[in-house]
Formats: structure tokens, sequence, C-alpha cells
């Protein structure tokens, strides 16, 4: 059984209070000074010279419910989600500019179900999200944050979304370096498989489960528990844009 695996600390929601970052909550306090009794503030209200330390991290995206005319959707897609504008550093992390795209036209499948929810959940409660996702791999960690503020149009309506997301590694800033990281941990993957192929065909025997496992796996249980699949650890459009 293999034992190279990406392990996942992600937190999901966070309370808006743990977040750590000073640009990301000197972001959150613009935007909720500029809320009213709750209601998200008005995209007009924010201004962009207001949030400089942010700008390169940042995209605005255009929000709203499907309707039936929504043809290039997936069934069941929570939102229609379109980039309106995109930071270059965001633009380097995602490896490509997805401004006038759907989200679903973007990402994978399961990627782009994760980020819709996210930007619904934000459009329809009409609150602010923060979620941490963070991982180690070959004993390396890192991941982002990712801070997701609802703002109105005119009406009181949500139908603009400012995402901000900042690498917790300073120097894993492209979608480059991350699929550097992905491709050397496959290729770990693969050396560990053939060579325990190749380990158990010279005992002249098949190894059982339990043998597989290792004692200290055996003893505690599957260790595949907080695995992150290695197909879903980076947030990053496929690789010519497929949606499967």
């Amino acid at each position: 059984m293999a034992r190279f695996r990406i392990w996942s600390n992600t937190a999901e929601y966070l309370s808006l209070s743990a977040i750590d970052r000073p640009v990301l909550a000197d972001l959150y306090r613009y935007w909720r000074d500029l809320s009213v009794n709750g209601v998200p503030p008005r995209q007009k209200d924010l201004a962009l010279h207001d949030m400089p330390d942010c700008l390169s991290n940042i995209a605005l995206i255009d929000v709203a419910r499907p309707t039936r005319e929504d043809k290039d959707l997936p069934p069941g897609f929570p939102l229609r989600a379109r980039y309106l504008l995109v930071g270059e550093a965001l633009t380097r992390l995602l490896g490509e500019n997805p401004t006038g795209m759907l989200i679903n036209e973007v990402y994978s499948r399961d990627v782009a179900q994760e980020v819709g929810g996210a930007l619904f959940k934000s459009m329809d409660t009409q609150r602010p999200l923060y979620y941490r996702r963070e991982f180690q791999i070959l004993r390396k960690s890192f991941g982002y944050d990712r801070l997701i503020l609802p703002m109105r149009l005119q009406a009181s309506e949500v139908r603009r979304i400012l995402l901000a997301i900042f690498p917790l590694d300073k120097k894993l800033v492209s979608a480059d370096q991350w699929r550097g990281e992905l491709e050397k941990f496959e290729a770990m993957q693969e050396m560990e498989t053939r060579m325990s192929a190749a380990w158990v065909e010279s005992l002249g025997y098949a190894a059982s489960p339990e043998e597989d496992l290792g004692p200290e796996t055996a003893a505690n249980g599957s260790a595949q528990e907080h695995e992150m699949d290695a197909s879903n650890y980076f947030d990053l459009p496929a690789r010519g844009r497929s949606s499967d």
C-alpha cells in the first residue's frame, strides 16, 4: 500500500475573526465598514485605490441564480458565475487568465462544484466566507487563504463577489510551481508502487493485506482517513479546460 500521500489540513468556512493574514483582515474590515445593518455594500461603494495591497490577488465575479436559458451550466450547478476581472498574481496562480469565462468552463468538475458551492453560499446568505486550504506533500506544507465578499449592484440582491486568494507559501505562487510539486509527488508514488511490486515478487509469494499495510497502519486502521485525492489537489484550471 502506497505511503506517499497528500495530507489535507483544510479548514472550511472559518470564523472571520480567525483571519490572521493582515492584508486579508484589512480587506474584510474595509468591506464590513461599508456594510449597513448586515447588508452587503454595493460594488460602487468600494474603490480599488483603497485596497492597493490586494489588487494583484483579487478577482471580481458576476453571480446570478441559474435560469432555464443557462444551457452552458452543468445540471444542478448552483449558480452562474463569470470572472469579470482577475489580478496578475491570481492569474499566475491559476495558470491562465479566466476573465470572461464561467467558473465551470475554467475548472474541472469537482473543483467547479466546490468553488461554485462556496460562491453560492455567500450570495445566498449575503455573508462573507473565509476558508484556508493547507496540504502537506513530501513533507512540504503549502496552500492558500480564500476570502469571499458579497456585493450588490443597486438592488438588495447580491450580484458581485470580490474574491481574494493568497498562497500560504510566498515561494509557491504559480500554477507551474504547484503542478511541479504534484508531478514530483506522482513520480514518487509510481516509483514506490513499482519497487513494492518487485519487492513482493522477490519473496516468492503474495503479501497479505495486513502485511502490505505494515504493522503501524494495520494496528491503527486505515491511513486514508485524512488523505486528499491527488486529482483534486490543486484548485487550478484543468489542462485543456476540460469539464470532466
